[in-house]
Order: structure tokens, then C-alpha cells, then sequence
């Protein structure tokens, strides 16, 4: 039966008493307009820090990945999640593999947000991109004589931008000052 031979009046009031009658039927429909309204009126701009931070890592996670696997094709057409991205991008490159554990986690934060309509940054997310030392010690350093703020959502934009340059850089060919960096570090 399609909806063309339905009698609307017999719908509506068959759908009134299933719900148990119309006190009911509005007290369901109140209650599902406000969870409704709960889920729309979510923070908007800190959903979207948090997609703009998202995207901006996969765009320089995608042209890493090209940049080091030239014959690689589309990574469009491959139709790669942002997981199997983030994990192919480690794969035996020291410059960037220390960023894993942070880009794991932006993607978490995403996908949270993606399944629940709830945009938050915890502070468990911020300690995690904390805990990552050269992202930390550098934000420290271009803060100094102050401290950065220890905000979630900006400890979550200041790793995206992090993340992005370190990328970037590594996808450079002239990326020889963080390889002799790193390598300095080791010798020390």
C-alpha cells in the first residue's frame, strides 16, 4: 500500500492511539523535539575547529603519502579512511612517525563527534597531544617568556598546525633541517 491510498485522518488518529492516546502521543513528540533541538543546537563553532583541524591534518596527510609513494595512484579513488591513512603515513619515516598517537586522536575527537553530534575536547584529548614532546617542547618554546593556553580545543588547533607544517615539511625535498634536527638529537 503506498501513502496515496492512505486516509490521512485514519493514520493520524491510529498513530494517536498507539502512542496511548493524544496526551501521550504530544508528551512523546515533546520529548523528541527537545532531544532534536539538543542535537542541533550543539556548539557550531567548536564543531568546526574541530573538521577544519581534521581536514587540514588529512589534506598534508595526503600529500605526504603521495610525496613518498609517487606511483602510490589516487588516494581518492583508493577510498582510504583517515585511519589507514594515519597509519600508512609512520610506516618507517622518523620525521613525522611521532605524530601517530596525536592524529589518532584528532580522528577519535572526529568520530565522536560524527556518531554522538556532540562536539568536545577533553582534557584526556589534550593531555594526549601533550604528551607528544616535540609538539610540546616546540609549543612551549614559541610561547615563551609565557605560557600557550592549555585550553583543549587550542591544544587541538595548535597540533593540527603541528601536524600540518610537520608534514609539509617532511613531504619538502628541501626537508634536510629536520632530518639533520633529529639526527642531531640522536648524536647528542
Amino acid at each position: 500500500m503506498t501513502s496515496t491510498h492512505l486516509n490521512p485522518t485514519t493514520v493520524a488518529a491510529r498513530v494517536i492511539a498507539l502512542h496511548g492516546g493524544r496526551e501521550a502521543y504530544l508528551a512523546h513528540s515533546s520529548a523528541q523535539i527537545d532531544e532534536l533541538n539538543t542535537k542541533w543546537n550543539q556548539n557550531a563553532a567548536l564543531m568546526g575547529l574541530i573538521l577544519r583541524s581534521h581536514l587540514f591534518v588529512e589534506y598534508y596527510l595526503e600529500n605526504y603519502l603521495l610525496s613518498r609513494n609517487p606511483n602510490i595512484g589516487s588516494l581518492e579513488n583508493a577510498r582510504l579512511t583517515f585511519a589507514q591513512k594515519a597509519e600508512l603515513m609512520g610506516v618507517g619515516d622518523d620525521r613525522i612517525s611521532y605524530l601517530v598517537p596525536g592524529i589518532r586522536r584528532l580522528n577519535k575527537i572526529r568520530n565522536r563527534l560524527a556518531h554522538t553530534l556532540s562536539a568536545s575536547v577533553t582534557e584526556d584529548d589534550r593531555d594526549t597531544f601533550l604528551a607528544i614532546g616535540l609538539f610540546r617542547s616546540l609549543r612551549e618554546a614559541l610561547a615563551a617568556p609565557k605560557s600557550p593556553s592549555l585550553a583543549p580545543i587550542d591544544v587541538l588547533e595548535a597540533f593540527a598546525q603541528h601536524a600540518g607544517m610537520a608534514l609539509q615539511a617532511a613531504s619538502d625535498p628541501s626537508a634536510g633541517y629536520w632530518i639533520t634536527a633529529m639526527s642531531s638529537e640522536q648524536q647528542d
